[in-house]
């Protein structure tokens, strides 16, 4: 009987790992998951350094040794439901790819508790909403310098 306890144990440990989950899947994935630790420094950065930091390293991991280009990046927020203002960062990515397979991609990234972020029709989704308040001004520069400073 104790082996049993313990076996479960074990298994409930390795279900609650947090780092499992890959951060950046497909367009029909889940959304990535910020570690600990990028979502204790989201609370000392403004909603804006945060996203971008954020949307930044996400892209580094997951495409570090190919280029990205950053097209149509724009700040805006929504309120929820309960009356609380959920920050957004909206824009598109192109990854290197042969001539003939570059396309641009929507993406999302989404202040929560750390953030989440989204590609492709999901983003899109995410980005066409009417209810986003737009900050003005083209962030595409920003966030290239911060994805090219971790090269």
């Amino acid at each position: 009987m104790r082996h049993l306890a313990f076996l479960i144990s074990i298994i409930v440990l390795v279900g609650c790992k947090t780092n499992s989950v890959p951060r950046i899947q497909s367009e029909t994935s889940r959304p990535a998951q910020a570690p600990a630790q990028e979502r204790q420094k989201a609370s000392t950065d403004t909603p804006l350094q945060f996203l971008l930091n954020a949307a930044a390293t996400d892209f580094h991991a997951q495409h570090a040794p190919h280029t990205i280009h950053f097209q149509t990046v724009r700040v805006g927020h929504v309120t929820t439901p309960d009356g609380q203002t959920q920050d957004m960062l909206c824009g598109q990515f192109l990854a290197a790819q042969p001539k003939d397979k570059s396309d641009w991609v929507p993406f999302v990234t989404i202040k929560t508790s750390g953030y989440e972020q989204y590609l492709g029709d999901q983003a899109a989704s995410f980005c066409e909403r009417p209810s986003v308040i737009w900050e003005d001004g083209d962030l595409s520069p920003l966030l290239q310098s911060r994805f090219n400073s971790l090269q």
